[in-house]
């Protein structure tokens, strides 16, 4: 080491989470988190500020103690390991960790010429938030939401408890089924179906607005209009480079990229695990990666105890329809459901034999169990998966 300088780029939950186990792990030198804005909580998106419990500002957390941060955005960080700043500055410091987090997909669809997008946005920031609060009216208020994932359900279920007329569509014919398994992804559609309208198997064919609502037609014709419109079709990763190279950022299981003393975590980053390329972009997966590579660049610049390779054994948890949706670890493509469970809403995923994803509706100690057994098993396989693709 030269400077003994950390950069952290971002103040997301990956970012804030590397910076904080860096300087508790005693980090020697300065630990600077560069990010234009600050640490957000971007979790009360939705749940705070979209139902009007909290305001932009109230999303603000403070920097971990000992940190510094620099109001800035990233440019570029170079072969050599130098972050070159928007404002024109330079720093060289001994390790990096890129956390710089995502944006919305795109709406896979175009309005119509001339068309604005007033009426039509996404939902992942607080000023997104704060602008859809503002286009649904306090009494009689509708809502279109594209895209039945886990924020657009979440975000179905708020707005209908508010009151709001709300209307779901999602492309796939069973939504989430690929991320929760099809025992508890079913449940979930019924319990949609049961409290606002669903469209199943759909996609947009064309999208306008007027001058108080946007307007969707259907792939089957159908024309849906609402107040407002929520693409929640998913996030990218958000690279802090300028120029043409996009797309999330492929690390090893320890999270390192290819640059020397450059690690990358959180919704940025595409780890290579359970014999594929995973990434994940929810709160605390990504709070996991950031520790995860902090005490990554300890053992690899100051000798400290390995950190093993990185595993999905996070959970999370969403109230949809008065229910409790919890999960633990991470689904693929490849993952094998099974329902083995009587008397719950519960779904076990599989790769390899081995148990790496559970969910469930109203079950959370059964979750609880079934994954606190899988993280032993996990943990007790020397050499599980293998980290090539």
């Amino acid at each position: 080491m030269t400077s003994g300088h950390a950069v952290i780029v971002g103040a997301g939950a990956a970012g804030w989470s590397a910076a904080d186990t860096l300087v508790r792990s005693g980090w020697p030198g300065r630990v600077t988190i560069v990010d234009p804005a600050g640490a957000t909580n971007r979790t009360l998106v939705n749940t705070g500020v979209l139902t009007g419990l909290l305001n932009r500002e109230q999303l603000s957390r403070p920097i971990p103690t000992g940190t510094e941060l620099l109001q800035d955005e990233v440019e570029a960080i170079e072969e050599v390991g130098t972050v070159r700043l928007r404002s024109g500055g330079r720093l060289a410091p001994d390790a990096v960790v890129i956390a710089s987090g995502s944006v919305p997909r795109p709406a896979s669809f175009e309005a119509d010429a001339g068309a604005p997008r007033s009426r039509i946005l996404p939902l992942h920031s607080a000023e997104d938030a704060e602008r859809i609060r503002g286009l649904v009216p306090s009494n009689g208020a509708s809502v279109v939401i594209l895209g039945a994932g886990l924020v657009g359900s979440e975000t179905a279920s708020l707005l209908a408890d508010a009151g709001v007329d709300v209307t779901l569509v999602a492309r796939s014919t069973l939504p989430l089924r690929e991320q929760l398994g099809p025992t508890v992804a079913s449940e979930l559609l019924r319990r949609h179906r049961d409290r606002i309208r669903v469209r199943t198997g759909r996609s947009v064919a064309r999208a306008t607005t007027r001058s108080s609502s946007a307007v969707i037609e259907l792939s089957d014709g159908e024309t849906l209009e609402g107040d407002a419109a929520i693409v929640a079709h998913g996030t990218l990763a958000r690279r802090p480079a300028s120029g043409s190279d996009r797309g999330a950022i492929t690390v090893d299981a320890r999270l390192r990229t290819g640059l020397r003393g450059v690690y990358a975590a959180g919704g940025v980053a595409s780890i290579l695990a359970h014999g594929t390329v995973i990434r994940v972009d929810h709160w605390d997966d990504a709070a996991a990666q950031g520790a995860h590579a902090a005490r990554s660049i300890l053992h690899d610049l100051l000798g400290g105890p390995d950190p093993g390779e990185y595993r999905f054994e996070s959970g999370y948890s969403s109230r949809i329809h008065g229910s409790m949706l919890t999960a633990w670890g991470v689904a693929t493509d490849r993952t094998e459901w099974s329902r083995h469970v009587d008397g719950a809403t519960v779904g076990v995923g599989r790769h390899l034999g081995h148990v790496t994803a559970v969910t469930g509706l109203d079950a959370p100690l059964v979750v609880r169990d079934l994954a606190a057994s899988a993280s032993r098993d996990l943990r007790d396989s020397l050499s599980l998966y293998p980290t090539g693709v």
